[in-house]
């Protein structure tokens, strides 16, 4: 073994934080045996942990790989494809023919690999002791998201690189690579062929050469074409939206060029769902296939973007819109079902064929719990009974289709549901790709709120903006916290949450506390950001059941109208706002409370990254990110709980009065000292805290004897120092208690 020939491991984690900037990185350990194959998962701030794994892996001995592409979570063994995130590397092997003279053909490989022939230069170049790994950084990633026809359409790629440079088979998308700064370490066999120990190392790495996916060839398999079959293969040029014809509404061509309508921007929840709409449109308007490919791959059509930035496969993918979309439309072609004399009969079926005819749309928003129709002039975009009513009517006038009203309606209500969306998680996914790697999530209130850098103030930061995310995507999942931003009156709090929602619409203030569930699900239903404003000038029962709203995951009453109880599982999270530095009431409960102080904020600031913020965050949720405060940070949380409590007069009159003191104080003494000596003036409410004020105090509520019968009394200190009677004294109308210990 070259006296050279060490393992560096940490120039191996810092090769890793280049290859996968703040990246979760999976490194793999085979035995020289092959009988143990260690596999863990490091985040880019555990280079501690990943020194000391490998250094456990160096006594086994293992050799040591690194998995190429992002894995989802944190595998702890070896990745497979469905644990791929994402692509953002494509990567070759190269190793030495059998045969052949060993430096001749590593200086063969590298000089394949510098100036390869139909790709573009690498940007990474690593020895791996025998051959030579080569990896092209990607400008976009390919997202895997574990879907297995996904990660097969990458290894494709990989597998043109492959062939076009003689490589190893290791095309796919879950492959691991040898670890620079490791070594090689031959097993039996190899040594017995004269194979020695080899340090892998970086020989090249140009961090300027970053490439789209378009500039890679995509092997075929199993005879393919290279490009999709009939129509797909011939997308009709189309030198204006105008050539489209008469057949296709102004309206439409409106919506081909700008990519929406202009009128309704945020009409469909993503543009995948646009595009889908505009096939199906152009279906309708009896296009053939090449023509509507000629508009969803179009280079000056905004509704072709997305299509478009799909590289290789925008093709494949357009033709597949088609054939959706033609589908679709066959079966809304689908005729009524008639009686021997013509007439439809009363049935679901007929009563959807009548709204397709009718060229009206139905559909239900998950989200906010409500149908909307489209196509019916004069009515929408909810879905009420108007426009019930006026469907029934069209139905009968114009089809000859007589239905109950009722049961028309159920019909019309299911075939609505029938047709989900969810916007905010199409929001989301829409978002997921465009993350630029820049961290925000920790920061935005450092950055947008002026609050203070602390671990305490990055924590809530992140942890509401990731459980938004998970309650959307897992509706009803445990987070009772509500931050709480704390500034002077007309700061611009209420405008800053609202920022947030790249819809309004998302976004409340208005949040009902006084105990009614129906209202409060109507408030909350359709909303992903909710303020609780003003804690401060809140009422005792209105600060109970916030703190019941918030430990709620799911909420559950009878609406109006409704035959059974609903359950809506919580898809929103609450932030609370307040011009006041003490606004917590008592000392239980104050936990759910996370107060941060806010200084000058930047709206405009926060609109500007408010994609990139939710795009991270969405990153972080699929991580598993925890949505718990860090136990390290309880005492932090629990200081900013405490300054802001409001002292209970109770208190301010109990604590300069017990001073001090222990023993054993009769209760009675302690209701004098506050003021409520006359049993007929007290409450429950007093009894509770008075209770509450001895407990902050120190004092224990027991019995015992003072010359008689036992009593209600207060105790503090040791066994023997409770047994010390505390007389008081009213010194200028100030009550002193005086211990006989003293």
């Amino acid at each position: 073994m070259d006296p050279g020939c060490h393992a560096n491991y940490a120039h191996a984690w810092a090769f890793l934080d280049r290859f996968h900037p703040r990246r979760p990185r999976t490194i793999t350990g085979i035995t020289l045996d092959k009988r143990q194959i260690p596999t863990a998962t490091f985040g880019p701030n555990q280079r501690a942990d990943f020194l000391t794994w490998a250094e456990a892996c160096a006594k086994m001995p293992a050799n040591l790989y690194f998995s190429v592409a992002e894995p989802i979570g944190t595998p702890t063994e070896k990745m497979s494809r469905a644990e791929v995130r994402a692509v953002h590397w494509l990567h070759v092997d190269v190793d030495p023919r059998k045969g052949e003279d060993l430096e001749a053909e590593r200086s063969r490989i590298l000089e394949l690999l510098r100036d390869p022939t139909g790709l573009p230069a690498p940007s990474v170049i690593v020895s791996t002791g025998g051959g030579f790994a080569a990896y092209w950084a990607l400008s976009e990633p390919i997202i895997i998201d574990g879907d297995l026809a996904r990660a097969e359409d990458a290894a494709l790629y990989n597998l043109a690189i492959e062939r076009a440079l003689g490589g190893d088979s290791c095309h796919d998308a879950s492959r691991i690579m040898r670890l620079p700064f490791t070594v090689n370490l031959p097993d039996a066999g190899k040594v017995k062929k004269g194979r020695v120990p080899a340090l892998a190392a970086v020989v090249e790495w140009h961090a300027d050469r970053v490439y789209p996916l378009s500039a890679f060839p995509k092997a075929q398999v199993d005879g393919q074409a290279p490009t999709p079959k009939g129509d797909a293969a011939s997308a009709r040029s189309i030198a204006h939206v105008d050539d489209l014809g008469e057949r296709v509404s102004d309206r439409l061509k409106v919506l081909i060029v700008n990519g929406c309508n202009p009128d309704e921007p945020n009409h469909f929840p993503s543009r995948s769902e646009a595009v889908f709409y505009v096939a199906c449109e152009l279906v309708r308007a009896g296009l053939d296939d090449a023509t509507i490919l000629g508009v969803l791959q179009h280079p000056e059509f905004r509704i072709a973007e997305s299509v478009r930035e799909k590289g290789n496969g925008a093709a494949r993918y357009a033709a597949r819109q088609v054939e959706r979309a033609r589908a679709a439309v066959d079966e809304e072609a689908a005729d009524f079902q008639c009686d021997d004399k013509g007439n439809p009969f009363p049935s679901p079926h007929n009563i959807r064929v009548s709204i397709r005819k009718q060229d009206v749309r139905l559909w239900w928003d998950e989200f906010a719990d409500r149908k909307f129709i489209e196509g019916l002039t004069g009515f929408g975009p909810h879905l009420d009974d108007r426009a019930v009513v006026r469907l029934w009517i069209n139905a009968q006038e114009v089809h000859r289709l007589r239905t109950g009203k009722e049961f028309f309606h159920d019909v019309v209500s299911d075939y609505a549901i029938s047709n989900r969306r969810h916007p905010v998680r199409s929001y989301l996914e829409e978002v997921a790709d465009i993350w630029d790697g820049t961290p925000r999530v920790e920061t935005w209130l450092i950055d947008y709120a002026g609050a203070e850098d602390t671990p305490y103030v990055r924590a809530v930061s992140r942890l509401p903006l990731v459980a938004a995310v998970r309650r959307i995507l897992s509706p009803g999942c445990k987070f009772d916290e509500m931050p709480v931003l704390e500034g002077p009156q007309g700061g611009g709090k209420s405008s800053l949450l609202r920022t947030l929602c790249p819809d309004e619409s998302w976004f409340t203030d208005d949040l009902p506390l006084d105990g009614d569930a129906k209202r409060f699900i109507e408030a909350v239903k359709g909303k992903w950001i909710v303020e609780a404003g003003e804690l401060k000038g809140m009422r005792k029962a209105e600060a109970d059941a916030l703190k019941s709203a918030l430990s709620r995951q799911v909420d559950r009453a009878r609406m109006a109208y409704g035959r059974e109880p609903v359950e809506l599982a919580r898809q929103c999270v609450i932030f609370g706002t307040t011009n006041s530095e003490r606004y917590l009431k008592d000392t239980t409960g104050n936990r759910r409370y996370w107060p941060i102080r806010c200084g000058a904020l930047d709206v405009a600031g926060l609109a500007k990254v408010r994609d990139q913020l939710w795009a991270e965050a969405a990153r972080l949720e699929a991580d598993g990110v925890s949505i718990r405060l860090d136990p390290s940070l309880y005492p932090h949380a629990a200081e900013a709980q405490d300054a802001r409590r409001q002292e209970d007069p109770f208190m301010e009159a109990l604590e300069p009065a017990l001073a001090g003191l222990v023993g054993k104080l009769r209760a009675q003494d302690a209701w004098s000292i506050v003021g409520k000596a006359d049993v007929g003036t007290r409450t429950q409410e007093d009894m509770n805290r008075l209770g509450e004020a001895m407990r902050m105090l120190g004092w224990e509520r027991r019995q015992r004897r003072f010359g008689g019968n036992p009593e209600w009394c207060y105790l503090k200190g040791t066994e023997a120092e409770r047994e010390i009677p505390v007389t008081l004294n009213c010194v200028e109308g100030r009550w002193e208690g005086v211990s006989d210990a003293f």
